[in-house]
C-alpha cells in the first residue's frame, strides 16, 4: 500500500499539469473562434486528422487507438467551446450509426436520430443539422445502395470517413444465459452470429426485429428474452452483457459517411469519391478506369447503381486515393469527364 500511495501522488500531480494544459489549450480555441468567420465550420476533419497523425508517432504504452479516443473527446469539447453542433444520424438510439457518430464527434454533441437514410440527408440539407451519419458498406455484407442513391438525389457532400468494428453481444435483463428462451435481433446481426449461435444457444428461438436497437428495447421489457446489440444499447436499456464479441468473423468492419455541405481542406493523405453517369458506346467502363492507371491514382472502391432514368444506365461511384485539388487528379478528372460523360465529385476527405 505504501508503494500504491507513491504512484497515486506521482498520478496527483501529473493529473493537476494536464488540467492546467487542456484549460491552456481551451483558451487557445476560444482565440481560433474569435478570428474564424461565423460561417466557418467548427468540425474540420483535415485539422483533427493532422493532430492525430501527428501524435500517433509518440505512442508509447498508449496504442493508436487509445490516442484517438482521447483526442476525440478533446476535440468535442473544443468543438463545444466553439458551438453547440447538431448531428443527425440513422436511428434509432444506440444504433451502430449513432455509435460511429459518437466515436467521430464525441459526447458533447446534440445527436439527433431519425427513421431513414433519406432524412438524414434531408435534415442535412435544411440546415437544421450541421452534419449527418450514414452507413456506407459493411465488409461482410458490402455497400448500403440506398445510401449511395441519396448522392444523385441530393447535393450534398462528404465530409469525412468513419471505420467502426462492429462487435456483437449478447445483452439481457437476466443474469443467467441458461434462462434465455427468445433473442431478439435484426437479420443482418443474426446472420453474422450464425456460428457462435449455433455453438452456444443451439435451441433457442430467434426473433427477427426491424434493428437491433429495437431487439434491445424489447430484451428489456420481456423475462427470459436478449438481444444482439452494442455495449452503447446495453447501457441504454440497461441490460447485462451476458457475452462479448459474439460475431464470427472478428474484421467486421462497417465504413460510415460524415456527409456536409462542404468540402474538406487536404490533408496529404486523402481519399475523393466521385459519381460519373457513363455514356452508353463501346469501352466505356475502360475509358473511365484508363486516366487513374495513366496517373498512378489508386482506386479503392468501385460501385455500380442504375439510374432509374432508362433500363441498363449506370452510375458508376469510384473511391480513390487523393484529393480533389490534387493537380495530376484534376487532370484525370479532366479526362474522364471528356471521354465518359458527368462527373459529380461527392467529397475529399481525410484517409484512415
Amino acid at each position: 500500500m505504501k508503494n500504491i500511495k507513491i504512484f497515486r501522488k506521482k498520478i496527483d500531480k501529473i493529473d493537476k499539469q494536464i488540467i492546467k494544459l487542456l484549460n491552456e489549450r481551451a483558451k487557445n480555441v476560444l482565440e481560433i473562434a474569435k478570428i474564424k468567420d461565423k460561417n466557418f465550420p467548427v468540425y474540420d476533419p483535415a485539422r483533427e486528422t493532422q493532430i492525430l497523425r501527428s501524435l500517433k508517432k509518440h505512442k508509447g504504452i498508449l496504442g493508436e487507438k487509445d490516442i484517438e479516443s482521447i483526442y476525440n473527446e478533446i476535440f468535442s469539447v473544443s468543438r463545444f467551446l466553439q458551438k453547440k453542433e447538431k448531428i443527425v444520424y440513422l436511428g434509432p438510439p444506440t444504433s451502430y450509426t449513432h455509435l460511429a457518430a459518437i466515436q467521430r464527434f464525441g459526447s458533447k454533441i446534440d445527436y439527433v436520430a431519425v427513421n431513414s437514410i433519406k432524412d438524414v440527408f434531408l435534415e442535412v440539407e435544411k440546415g437544421n443539422c450541421d452534419y449527418g451519419c450514414v452507413p456506407i458498406e459493411n465488409s461482410t455484407e458490402g455497400a448500403v445502395n440506398y445510401t449511395y442513391d441519396m448522392f444523385v438525389d441530393f447535393d450534398l457532400k462528404i465530409y469525412s470517413e468513419i471505420l467502426l468494428q462492429i462487435r456483437h453481444n449478447l445483452l439481457s435483463k437476466e443474469k443467467d444465459i441458461k434462462k434465455i428462451k427468445t433473442i431478439f435481433a435484426h437479420p443482418q446481426s443474426f446472420s453474422q452470429c450464425r456460428l457462435w449461435l449455433e455453438s452456444n444457444l443451439p435451441k433457442i428461438a430467434l426473433k427477427e426485429v426491424s434493428s437491433n436497437s429495437k431487439g434491445a428495447e424489447l430484451a428489456s421489457q420481456k423475462k427470459g428474452t436478449a438481444a444482439i446489440a452494442s455495449k452503447l444499447a446495453a447501457d441504454y436499456y440497461g441490460l447485462n452483457i451476458l457475452a462479448e464479441s459474439i460475431e464470427d468473423m472478428p474484421d467486421n468492419i462497417t465504413r460510415f459517411f460524415v456527409i456536409s455541405n462542404s468540402i474538406g481542406d487536404l490533408t496529404g493523405n486523402d481519399k475523393t469519391s466521385i459519381m460519373v453517369s457513363i455514356k452508353d458506346k463501346v469501352g466505356a467502363l475502360y475509358s473511365l478506369l484508363k486516366p487513374f492507371a495513366k496517373y498512378k491514382i489508386n482506386l479503392t472502391n468501385i460501385e455500380s447503381r442504375p439510374s432509374k432514368k432508362k433500363a441498363w444506365d449506370y452510375y458508376f461511384f469510384v473511391d480513390f486515393e487523393g484529393h480533389v485539388n490534387d493537380k495530376k487528379v484534376k487532370i484525370a478528372l479532366k479526362e474522364i469527364e471528356k471521354e465518359c460523360g458527368s462527373i459529380k465529385v461527392l467529397g475529399s476527405y481525410p484517409k484512415f
